[in-house]
């Protein structure tokens, strides 16, 4: 019994780890760029202003990717931040990106 447990729990690991990669690959760099400047804190017109794109495209990014991670099971639920946890997890924003809240 705890072998199949531990195969199963293996297995959706694995789909998991799949899955994360997969969403990596295919973000392209506005989008790697938006995931960077709203780990440091920016708002999406700001996001916007700095990458000379439309508010639109950032907020139709963010909300398709907060679907597919939530999809996916890579999130626990459909949240800006979860998202930009599971960014830094999977080392697309790093820690010393975010603005200070000094």
């Amino acid at each position: 019994m705890r072998t199949r447990a531990r195969i199963r729990f293996r297995r959706w690991e694995r789909v998991k780890r799949q899955a994360a990669q997969r969403i990596k690959e295919t973000l392209n760099s506005d989008q790697r760029k938006v995931l960077t400047l709203a780990g440091g804190g920016y708002t999406t017109s700001e996001i916007a202003r700095e990458l000379a794109l439309t508010t639109e495209y950032v907020n139709h990014f963010t909300a398709g990717l907060v679907q597919r991670l939530t999809h996916d099971g890579l999130i626990p639920s459909p949240d800006w931040a979860n998202v930009l946890k599971w960014a830094e997890l999977e080392g697309i924003i790093h820690q010393d990106t975010k603005l200070d809240s000094d």
